[in-house]
């Protein structure tokens, strides 16, 4: 009997590589990167947030991200901000949407090049501003990041 076969979401995948842009891009701790929890009988969200971050001693300290993480298009992103935004946020604290977003490398044409779409809250006027470089994600971040 055939199945029939469904898209693979790159959401579990795209959390997991959200943890480690905190840690090596931000300078969170490992031991302070908390991901929301969302299952049938336990449920603990970071204030609509999926990745949460403390900033690693010796820099500013006290310094939070927060990080919701999508591997949708364009309406998912919006959706996203939108919630954000309904959040008042410290001025301690840095909010931004990650976006997974995959391409066809053009040298092998079954593999997949990942990279990241930052979308960054500012806390004065509530606007978003998106980076001008897409951040690259390599293979290894899709695997849980050792604490």
């Amino acid at each position: 009997m055939a199945r029939n076969k469904v898209a693979k979401s790159n959401r579990p995948l795209a959390e997991k590589a959200a943890e480690h842009y905190l840690h090596k891009v931000c300078g969170c701790d490992p031991a302070q990167i908390r991901k929301a929890v969302r299952t049938m009988w336990q449920s603990v969200d970071f204030w609509a947030a999926d990745v949460m971050g403390r900033q690693a001693r010796g820099e500013i300290n006290g310094l939070v991200f927060y990080a919701q993480v999508t591997a949708g298009q364009n309406e998912a992103v919006r959706v996203r901000r939108r919630k954000l935004e309904k959040i008042s946020w410290n001025i301690f604290e840095s909010v931004m949407v990650l976006q997974l977003v995959e391409q066809p490398d053009p040298a092998f044409a079954r593999r997949k090049n990942f990279y990241f779409r930052v979308h960054r809250l500012n806390h004065i006027d509530m606007t978003w501003t998106v980076d001008d470089q897409a951040h690259p994600v390599p293979k290894e971040w899709f695997k849980k990041l050792s604490k």
